[in-house]
């Protein structure tokens, strides 16, 4: 008998492990479970590069099915990285975990600055021509039947969008952020958001299909363009159910209630991070020595430096980049959970709170209370922690509520769908239908 043919994806992404961190989460986790619904699954990614984190044990995951291949590049982390011999680092990285940058810092903002007015398209543009060669040759000896590109690396965008032309693969474009309309994303000039902006519709009308992050994202891309609604497909960050088989909980000081806050805290959330502060030294003592935070991922310099001038080293911890199942035991442990949304964020779907949902606990969400976050707790009846980003007041009202046993865990039937394997088992639909369908002509593609 004749056995079926295995379709196969390869998955374009300049961010991929051993770089650590939650946003090689989605990635990784499509990647392990497409495998298991029969799919044979490729990666093209960069050689040893600069980052301030890695995790050696998430490659583990994907049980050595899929295939690696990886360039060199001519990107400042790339470089960067090779002039300071990172390779000859490896073991200290591995054993250490992360390597904590100072975000403040002059030469960051410079760096900033340069790469955001002269690296077109992104500051990973000179891994482009690396990988569009090595993809060809992935192509012609893999033969791919579809190219899942990952965002939000622009440059991932341009490596897939160019070897759809050359070889007419089709491909489906995932996004876990936005593109134009980002947040987080400031274009320095208009001729840099037009550049931008041309390139998105690009883009987007070559893909067959085309995955987002939330209901919002969608609904931008629908209204800006119409004739691509059908083909647009949300998918949600979410949580792997196999992580959380077997975890041993880890209490670091034992007799408080414990509040975790899993991943760094970045410059964008350093607001929320001193409103949260601010909002515990508002309690009253006797309150806040039942209480302990603790923060589970890399660390900065001014956040060490807030706790100690309000007097919270007996209230707040930081441990520093943790690998991932080691900070699950801690979140396991933990009586409640925490996250951070700097004012005025209404998009952002964070990582962070399906894992949450996951573990099952009480969320203290510093969000905006009409964003996207707070939408979702919401659509789960797990809300009564949501407070704005700024809003001192209400950050301790979530607190003292906590304290007095008033935010209850999440129960377990709000979680299924945030499961990585229901969401893999979708993503499969939609490349497989990617491969069978036939684009419809564009009219307006130029």
């Amino acid at each position: 008998m004749q056995m079926k043919k295995r379709n196969k994806v390869l998955l374009i992404s300049y961010d991929f492990p051993p770089v650590g961190g939650g946003g090689v989460q989605r990635n990784l986790k499509f990647l392990k479970y497409l495998n298991r619904f029969g799919w044979d699954t490729s990666v093209l990614t960069v050689k040893n590069r600069e980052y301030y984190v890695y995790d050696y044990t998430l490659l583990d995951e994907l049980e050595n099915k899929t295939s690696i291949f990886r360039t060199s590049s001519l990107d400042p982390s790339f470089v960067f990285g090779y002039l300071k011999g990172l390779s000859k680092n490896k073991k200290s990285a591995k054993n250490q975990g992360s390597k904590a940058i100072n975000e403040e810092g002059l030469l960051i903002k410079v760096y900033r600055s340069v790469r955001d007015w002269l690296l077109i398209p992104d500051g990973y543009g000179g891994w482009i021509p690396f990988a569009f060669f090595k993809g060809l040759e992935i192509i012609k000896s893999e033969k791919p039947d579809v190219l899942l590109c990952t965002f939000p690396y622009v440059s991932n965008a341009f490596v897939t969008y160019f070897l759809h032309l050359a070889t007419k693969t089709p491909y489906v474009i995932d996004f876990r952020d936005g593109w134009i309309d980002d947040p987080y994303t400031d274009f320095p000039s208009n001729f840099h958001r037009k550049f931008h902006a041309y390139f998105e519709k690009k883009v987007l009308y070559r893909a067959k299909n085309i995955v987002v992050f939330g209901e919002i994202q969608k609904e931008i891309f629908q209204k800006r363009y119409p004739n691509l609604q059908a083909s647009i497909y949300e998918i949600n960050n979410g949580y792997d159910p196999e992580d959380l088989e077997g975890l041993q909980p880890i209490k670091l000081h034992n007799g408080k209630l414990r509040i975790v806050y899993s991943g760094a805290v970045y410059r964008d959330r350093k607001d929320p991070f001193i409103s949260f502060g601010l909002a515990l030294n508002t309690l009253e003592k006797s309150v806040l020595e039942k209480l302990e935070v603790v923060f589970v991922g890399d660390k900065q310099d001014w956040s060490e430096e807030f706790v100690v001038k309000n007097n919270l080293t007996n209230t707040v911890f930081f441990t520093g980049y943790l690998p991932h199942l080691e900070a699950l035991n801690i979140l396991a442990g933990a009586n409640c959970s925490l996250m951070f949304l700097r004012k005025g964020d209404f998009v952002a779907l964070t990582g962070k709170i399906f894992e949450y949902i996951g573990v099952g606990l009480p969320i203290i969400a510093c969000v905006e209370p009409e964003g996207e976050c707070a939408k979702l707790l919401k659509s789960i009846d797990h809300a009564g922690g949501v407070c704005a980003p700024d809003d001192v007041l209400a950050i301790k009202n979530v607190l003292e509520k906590f304290v007095n046993g008033k935010l209850l865990p999440l129960s377990l039937d709000s979680k299924e769908r945030f499961s990585r394997k229901s969401q893999a088992f979708k993503l499969s639909g939609i490349l497989q239908n990617s491969i069978l369908n036939e684009k419809p002509t564009v009219s307006n593609l130029h």
